[in-house]
């Protein structure tokens, strides 16, 4: 299957569910060309939303990730100005909740870059729900359903860098078998 524009698939974590009051402290992304669905490009950062010790320890600590990388990565400003120059607009996002999709609205909005992006965009949760339905699966499609189904390990459940590539992956063998 070929698509009209390349994929931009992305994940976050953040430091709670609610977009308008928590942060984006990591932004992962990779850039899948259109025809063939393989990495053309990727970005991945580490987002600083605070100078205070306590506050990044405490954040290091959801990434399972050391207190001097993140006390070095950059605030939502040049990450979010980074991953827009890095990729444009002219692409489809795609990442598996649309929540993701308001806490990165939110993140650009806080660096105060436009959000151009289509309004359309490819959640996977939706793709695989209908999957599910059409090939038997008695589960509920969630993230670790698709990995015990097609058989894809997770080694860094708070990274990410890791979860965007395998949701791609997912993704990719979904569209394969449809």
């Amino acid at each position: 299957m070929k698509f009209i524009k390349d994929l931009l698939f992305f994940e976050i974590q953040t430091t709670g569910q609610d977009p308008e009051k928590d942060s984006v402290i990591q932004l992962s992304a990779i850039l899948l060309d259109k025809d063939n669905l393989l990495e053309k490009n990727n970005f991945n950062s580490y987002i600083r939303v605070s100078y205070l010790d306590a506050i990044i320890n405490e954040h290091a600590k959801l990434l399972n990730t050391d207190y001097e990388s993140l006390r070095k990565s950059p605030k939502v400003y040049d990450a979010v100005k980074n991953f827009h120059k890095k990729f444009g607009i002219n692409l489809l996002l795609a990442t598996h909740s649309l929540s993701n999709v308001w806490f990165l609205k939110n993140a650009f909005k806080k660096a105060v870059v436009p959000f151009d992006y289509d309004s359309h965009v490819v959640q996977v949760w939706t793709l695989g729900y209908i999957y599910t339905l059409n090939y038997g699966l008695k589960k509920m499609p969630t993230f670790n359903t698709f990995l015990d189904y097609f058989k894809l390990k997770q080694k860094h459940p708070f990274d990410a860098m890791e979860k965007v590539r395998l949701e791609a992956e997912i993704f990719r063998r979904i569209i394969k078998e449809v």
